[in-house]
């Protein structure tokens, strides 16, 4: 479980650094080969990764983490 959450860390990160600045984007590459009727649970995950991330400095948004958020690099 530990592992599969680095893993989907780093995804987040990844998409980020390329381009991604909405949980829509991450949600659609991250996840392009589940049922899209999954992704909206799909996305409350990646805003709980993002939640962690803007704690930890990694990621920057413009407030509290939220579903709606736009999402940068830290920096």
């Amino acid at each position: 479980l530990k592992a599969h959450r680095k893993m989907r860390e780093r995804a987040i990160l990844e998409r980020i650094r390329g381009g991604d600045r909405t949980i829509k984007e991450m949600v659609a590459a991250i996840y392009r080969d589940t049922d899209p009727r999954l992704h909206g649970a799909a996305g409350l995950s990646v805003l709980a990764h993002l939640e962690d991330l803007v704690a930890r400095g990694l990621v920057s948004t413009g407030g509290d983490a939220a579903i709606d958020g736009i999402f940068t690099p830290a920096g």
